[in-house]
């Protein structure tokens, strides 16, 4: 990473796995502009979080508001010049809603997870060329893996998510597709797996906490310029596409 203090934005921050990806950058020293549809929240948030050597800084953004992406990017080119680490990390389900028709379900998680995260992808790349070393990192899932998928004997081969599982297989796509078209900027762009858990997304199933899941982001935010690019990847290594 860059000498000076890297600069990271993280999208969809104010609560669970977002939020300690926050927090565990912050802690590494990393300035942090911490999204959030609610400022006010944010702003709640980024005062817990900050530490005495980095001030976590709230910023509004709702990836599903064009507005909120071009005005982010007229502050960050303002105030800071760069971009350092984008982690893309907003993201929703709908699937166990089932009064919400199928239509409407896969058109607001597609409009979130694939269509917010391209949006501000593409607004970012300008001030992440200003790095020289930038890291992109998309939050994904392994139910999204058809490698994963097609094996009889996988621990969630009875999860069937169609909605989330396809914007997630989406987002993969774009993960690759973004990889090699920044490849010649040294902006490395990777998928990650957090796991599955507790938070309200999960309505706070199983024991894993958000800080562990965290971590596998945090990692590849923080890739020196040995790192891979184009991967999926969770805690344990590479997943399978």
């Amino acid at each position: 990473m860059t000498q000076i203090q890297p600069i990271a934005l993280v999208s969809g921050a104010t609560r669970g796995i977002g939020r300690a990806i926050a927090q565990g950058l912050a802690s590494k020293g990393v300035k942090v502009l911490l999204g959030a549809r609610n400022l006010e929240a944010g702003q709640k948030v980024a005062a817990q979080i900050s530490t005495p050597a980095t001030q976590v800084e709230a910023v509004e953004l709702d990836t599903t508001s064009q507005a909120t992406i071009d005005n982010l990017v007229t502050f960050i080119r303002e105030k800071y010049g760069r971009l350092d680490i984008l982690v893309n990390n907003a993201g929703i389900s709908l699937d166990f809603y089932p009064d919400t028709p199928v239509r409407e379900k896969l058109s607001r998680t597609l409009e979130t997870n694939v269509v917010g995260t391209a949006a501000l992808t593409e607004a970012m790349i300008p001030l992440l060329e200003k790095s020289g070393h930038a890291r992109i990192v998309n939050v994904s899932s392994v139910l999204a893996s058809f490698t994963s998928r097609a094996q009889p004997d996988w621990i969630y081969k009875d999860v069937a998510m169609p909605t989330y599982q396809a914007s997630k297989a989406a987002l993969n796509s774009l993960t690759l597709s973004y990889a090699k078209l920044l490849m010649e900027k040294n902006i490395k762009v990777n998928a990650i797996c957090p796991g599955l858990t507790a938070t309200d997304a999960t309505n706070h199933y199983g024991d894993r906490k958000p800080d562990q899941a965290a971590q596998v982001a945090i990692q590849y935010a923080l890739l020196d310029d040995a790192g891979p690019t184009g991967t999926f990847c969770d805690e344990n290594g590479r997943v399978g596409w």
